[in-house]
């Protein structure tokens, strides 16, 4: 069974960063604005035919064992990578009520509902993955999205952020994140603690930018 592995949250999706700067494992999207990244990366020139066949056979898989949640979460990661968000969002609620601490998939299916136009529940996917993984980086990241372009709730959206960057070291996330930090907080009239600082300064990543 295929891994999502937590090195994907380098496919943020991101329309015109930084002129000149291109990170090859991010992933743009054509749509103005931000959206949130996905716990996986998508795979890699996979034709749509291949995806359907594999999500016959695991359809086969689960009638046998409905309970096989290794099948439903590749299941739902077919459903979201062809873009039937609904399907994903289904399957994700499966695997789910079998194993709900998994933050990957509450992450996934996050991201689904705002695909949907469902920022509350998007929010309150991420929100879940962090009561699993309370330091969840991709969770973080994107929970901070919903909160500050959708739900216009700018101080949840500046703490999710900090908590983010207290995690993210140097890797090029934080070089992202840490300029939105600091238009929220002169939106919002705060300042940065010492503690902050060094937090978002100090923490370093590996040497794959995996955060530690």
């Amino acid at each position: 069974m295929k891994k999502r592995p937590l090195l994907a949250w380098f496919g943020i999706f991101v329309a015109g960063f930084i002129a000149g700067i291109v990170f090859s494992a991010w992933k743009l999207e054509k749509t103005t604005g931000l959206s949130p990244a996905p716990s996986v990366m998508p795979r890699q020139q996979e034709a749509p035919a291949d995806i359907r066949t594999r999500m016959a056979d695991l359809e086969k898989r689960l009638t046998v064992n409905p309970n096989d949640v290794d099948a439903l979460i590749q299941l739902g990661n077919d459903y979201f990578d062809v873009g039937n968000h609904e399907k994903a969002i289904e399957t994700y609620q499966r695997a789910l009520q079998i194993n709900p601490r998994n933050p990957e998939v509450f992450t996934d299916m996050g991201i689904s509902y705002r695909k949907l136009g469902k920022s509350q529940e998007a929010a309150n996917a991420f929100r879940k993955a962090l009561e699993v993984e309370p330091d969840h980086p991709i969770a973080l990241f994107n929970l901070g999205i919903v909160l500050r372009d959708d739900l216009k709730d700018y101080a949840e959206a500046l703490k999710t952020w900090e908590a983010f960057l207290k995690k993210a070291g140097d890797s090029p996330h934080a070089v992202m994140v840490r300029p939105w930090v600091q238009q929220l907080r002169e939106k919002l009239g705060s300042a940065p603690s010492q503690s902050d600082d060094r937090a978002g300064k100090n923490v370093k990543s590996d040497g794959n930018n995996n955060i530690k």
